[in-house]
């Protein structure tokens, strides 16, 4: 049987894998913090799940540890220069545009 996930997920393979590497995490360290094993975030990051086997939980933990990391998901079509599903860095707090930095905000 094909390995596939449910196409409601928002979460592609490849969205865990570079949010991984955004955040410096080893698979084992995200496996820790979503509490799923290392084997299901394994399959998982080659592309898919059986679907025998797809737990929606266990996906949807996985992606609400990312998130909880500082990951922000982009779906297709949603404010990124590409259009395509993406991802990237939430801005932490004290963040500063460049157009308001000045030397009355200089740390």
């Amino acid at each position: 049987m094909p390995e596939t996930l449910p196409a409601s997920l928002a979460l592609s393979a490849g969205q865990c894998r570079a949010a991984r590497a955004l955040l410096g995490w080893s698979a084992a360290e995200l496996a820790q913090k979503a509490r799923v094993t290392a084997e299901w975030l394994e399959r998982f990051e080659r592309g898919g799940e059986a679907v025998d086997d797809f737990d929606p939980s266990e996906a949807e933990r996985v992606l609400r540890a990312l998130e909880e990391g500082g990951v922000e998901l982009l779906a297709p079509g949603q404010a990124s220069s590409g259009g395509g599903a993406g991802l990237r860095i939430r801005q932490q707090g004290g963040y500063i545009p460049t157009d308001r930095l000045s030397s009355a905000n200089d740390g």
